[in-house]
């Protein structure tokens, strides 16, 4: 039986009631244009591994067996340069996608990928972290606001307040010093 995360590998996902970027970059007052100016986008943060199993010095070993729908996907070892992850996705006016347009303008505009900084995954490692450790504080809206550049609506309710934060907390391990290898490199890609 396959199991599908809720947020990925399925072809409707959820927008997170209740957060909004802040300030609102997305949002148009004009219906019709800002249906086309948010419609399709999705954004992808992946982690792209080396490990180059076609190099005999490099030692891989092992085996690679992959199913889909019961059928086995050919694919050897021996073969392999990379495996991609997927790491985060997250679509259209999600808030992610707001707080890497600020921090790296430049790179939603082409839908090509972009290679994410070391630095830059650590500034939004350390802001997921501060959300998280200040969402029973009073000062978390602000907190959302400063380092994610989110605002929470006054009336979001409990369940949508959980799934932004299992979010959030989601992005915090994808992020977390553990999953950067010397052979890892982070990148950003949209597609519509």
């Amino acid at each position: 039986m396959d199991v599908m995360h809720p947020y990925r590998h399925s072809e409707v996902i959820p927008e997170v009631k209740g957060v909004q970027a802040f300030p609102p970059v997305f949002f148009n007052n004009n219906p019709m244009k800002r249906k086309e100016k948010i419609m399709g986008l999705d954004i992808y943060l992946s982690k792209k591994i080396f490990i180059g199993a076609m190099y005999i010095s490099r030692g891989i070993t092992g085996s690679v067996s992959l199913f889909s729908r019961g059928k086995k996907i050919p694919v050897r070892l021996e073969r392999l340069a990379y495996v991609i992850e997927d790491i985060y996705h997250g679509r259209k006016t999600h808030w992610l996608l707001h707080w890497l347009e600020i921090e790296l303008p430049e790179s939603l505009g082409n839908a090509e990928e972009q290679e994410i900084s070391v630095s830059l995954m650590d500034r939004l490692h350390q802001a997921c972290v501060e959300v998280l450790v200040h969402r029973k504080m009073t000062d978390f809206r602000e907190v959302c606001k400063e380092k994610l550049y989110c605002s929470l609506k006054p009336d979001i309710s409990e369940d949508d307040l959980n799934c932004f934060l299992d979010e959030v907390d989601e992005l915090a391990k994808a992020t977390d010093s553990s999953e950067k290898t010397d052979d890892a490199v982070f990148f950003v890609s949209a597609s519509w």
